[in-house]
Order: structure tokens, then sequence, then C-alpha cells
């Protein structure tokens, strides 16, 4: 049973209860959502073997950039 609480927590309770932490975040950082649509500039990537992709190839896929750093 005490398992099950906590995976209650995990899943469900911490999601719900972090959401106003976020927003008061975002809100003192001064984001908001855009009011008119903007479409992200062009962008092209080096892919590992060697091949170039570009964003505007892309349009209508879902696609998702993961930039990160190993430090």
């Amino acid at each position: 049973m005490k398992r099950f609480l906590v995976g209650m927590f995990i899943v469900v309770i911490f999601p719900v209860w972090s959401i106003p932490m976020a927003v008061a975040q975002f809100s003192e950082a001064g984001v908001e959502k855009f009011r008119v649509p903007v479409e992200a500039p062009d962008l092209t990537l080096r892919e590992v073997d060697g091949g170039k992709v570009s964003l505007k190839e892309l349009r209508g896929k879902i696609i998702l950039l993961n930039f990160f750093a190993s430090w």
C-alpha cells in the first residue's frame, strides 16, 4: 500500500502541485504566450553521417530539438 501511495504522489499529485510554481516562475521572468503565431527561423543542422537537414524541409512534421551540454 505504501508503494502505491508513493506512486500516486509521483504520478498525480506532484505534477499538479508543481504547476503553480512553474506558472509563477514564468510570470516572474516576464514570459508570456505569443498573441500572434510566429514562425520559427530557418535552421540547418549537420547530421551525424555528414548530411544536412533544414527546418524548411520538415515543415508540417512534428520535430523535437534536443540541445544539450555534457558539462
